[in-house]
């Protein structure tokens, strides 16, 4: 496959990307408990990897149609931003603006996840790169269930161990005191080590932590089978 120096450029960049952005998501993980501590620590860093995969991957992206992925990232910010301000000054208004601002935010994080699957799989070479583009985004469907979890407990708070959960924050709202725990929890279950967080009688909340267990392993399979079913369609021709 012969590959045009601009392509090969273009190609780069996107590795770096991966690499970048992978970085981020660690280091988010990383921090959470110091998030707990900082109410603004987690949308902070939430906007900067929104504009990280903006920046770095959507705009060196071999797909089309970026503009959603576009738009959506600059809503989430504006939502973040808008919504924290609300809850410091506006109560009221914040607690209006927490449902849609989740929901963009998770919207966006799936067209994240499944414009970066498709992404891989046009990618001329496994790379290292590559893996770490891969495992950017598995973290991406964590970070999207910890949205999730965040939304539920705006919704149906009673379906949460509030014993296992952070006491109210110094900003006053208890869903910014709660989302760190809840984002751990989030990664907790896609990686099938579970997490106490979650009332076990409560069958909503259930079925969500089944869908972000079983996306996870669903991510894993159906990545390692579209590309291992493109290296055997090469070989073949």
């Amino acid at each position: 496959m012969k590959i045009t120096p601009e392509q090969l450029l273009q190609m780069r960049r996107r590795h770096r990307g991966y690499r970048i952005t992978l970085g981020a998501q660690l280091l988010l993980l990383l921090l959470l408990p110091v998030a707990q501590r900082v109410p603004w620590l987690l949308s902070l860093m939430l906007c900067l990897l929104a504009i990280e995969l903006m920046v770095f991957l959507a705009r060196y992206s071999p797909l089309g149609r970026k503009r959603l992925t576009y738009s959506l990232g600059t809503l989430a910010v504006v939502l973040e931003i808008t919504w924290h301000l609300a809850l410091r000054w506006w109560p009221i208004l914040g607690k209006i603006l927490t449902l849609p601002h989740v929901m963009v935010w998770v919207l966006f994080l799936l067209v994240v996840a499944i414009r970066k699957v498709k992404a891989l799989v046009r990618e001329p070479y496994v790379t290292f790169s590559v893996v770490l583009g891969a495992a950017s985004g598995y973290l991406s469907v964590g970070l999207a269930g910890g949205v999730l979890l965040t939304a539920l407990w705006v919704l149906h708070p009673a379906a949460f161990l509030q014993s296992s959960l952070p006491q109210l924050s110094a900003l006053g709202d208890l869903t910014v005191a709660v989302a760190p725990a809840l984002m751990a929890a989030s990664f907790s279950l896609l990686t099938t080590v579970g997490t106490e967080v979650l009332r076990s009688s409560d069958v909503t909340v259930q079925v969500l932590a089944n869908l972000i267990t079983i996306s996870g392993q669903l991510y894993v399979a159906i990545l390692i089978g579209l590309i291992l079913g493109r290296v055997h369609h090469r070989a073949v021709i």
